[in-house]
């Protein structure tokens, strides 16, 4: 099960980007914040990879030009889930972000021979409906759904996902090789320079320097631990249990809002929420179920062909 520590990982840090965004939208606009936020990830993910695997850091830029359209993507995605979320409650943001999970579940099918197996088993089939049930029953079950009438954060957020789908497929094919905190290091120095071009046009660099100290010190903690590690320990995880499966477990992070909210807010969690949170945690474990099933048929039927006689 050593194989799921980064993605659990990541579901406690990607429990937190809709409430951060939030708080630091009162000083800084969509743009200079997006900026800053990829600019601290770069310098944490360079850290690490030039302590840790220097080689394959200088192997993983000579392929730079395969990393172009992911990272252009990235650039797209968070651009219009960043400005998505200025204009929406945090709670509509993080449900309609999840339907990015549409999207990796049928390009998947599509291009990749082991995806296409977990998504026909049965295990993920049904642990997907528990999961889809499970997330809107945990943010309709706070009673604070609320989007009257168009809003453009709305489709902001769902092209946003769109991106986000194509671009996390195609991180698979390229992080087998390279690595996947290399791969997140090669993405991010290539999309950087966009997120400047956007900030210095139509955002305001200034910002940092007059935002209060413990704002910046969030700045900080969200770049480097949301942003660079938890993009690294994904990129990691798709490696080793699929973009589907990953994918699928990240549904659970509006649970974790939600408690970390009764923690630190004090906020009530309802008998809805509870019974949600419920189906929502059995359906991870049916998708858990069907991706260690199928891992291990693949490994059977790997050992037969490669028996002699």
């Amino acid at each position: 099960m050593k194989e799921y520590l980064p993605i659990t990982t990541v579901v406690f840090l990607w429990t937190w980007p809709a409430i951060f965004i939030k708080m630091l939208s009162s000083y800084f606009d969509v743009h200079t914040q997006v900026f800053y936020l990829y600019l601290i990830g770069w310098f944490a993910l360079m850290a690490v990879n030039l302590v840790s695997q220097r080689r394959r850091l200088y192997s993983g830029f000579k392929e730079i030009r395969k990393f172009i359209l992911p990272a252009a993507l990235i650039y797209v995605s968070e651009t219009l889930y960043v400005a998505g979320v200025y204009m929406l409650t945090p709670t509509v943001a993080v449900l309609l972000i999840k339907s990015s999970l549409l999207f990796i579940i049928l390009l998947s099918f599509v291009f990749f021979a082991d995806e296409r197996r977990i998504i026909r088993s049965k295990s993920f089939v049904v642990g997907s409906l528990f999961v889809a049930v499970g997330v809107c029953g945990v943010i309709v079950g706070k009673g604070s759904l609320h989007l009257d009438g168009f809003n453009l954060g709305v489709v902001l957020i769902l092209l946003g996902s769109v991106s986000w789908g194509l671009c996390c497929v195609l991180i698979k094919i390229r992080v087998g090789r390279i690595g996947a905190f290399v791969s997140a290091g090669v993405i991010f120095t290539l999309s950087l320079p966009m997120f400047l071009v956007s900030a210095l046009l139509f955002g305001d660099v200034k910002e940092l320097y007059v935002a209060p100290r413990g704002t910046v010190i969030l700045l900080l903690l969200y770049g480097i631990l949301c942003v660079g590690v938890g993009t690294g320990l994904n990129y990691k995880s798709i490696k080793l249990i699929g973009v589907v499966i990953s994918s699928s477990l990240l549904l659970v992070t509006p649970l974790f809002t939600a408690i970390l909210s009764y923690i630190i807010f004090g906020e009530t969690l309802t008998t809805y929420q509870i019974l949600a949170a419920t189906i929502l945690l059995t359906g991870c474990y049916m998708l858990i179920r069907a991706g260690s099933l199928v891992n291990r048929q693949s490994k059977v039927q790997d050992s037969l062909h490669i028996s002699p006689g």
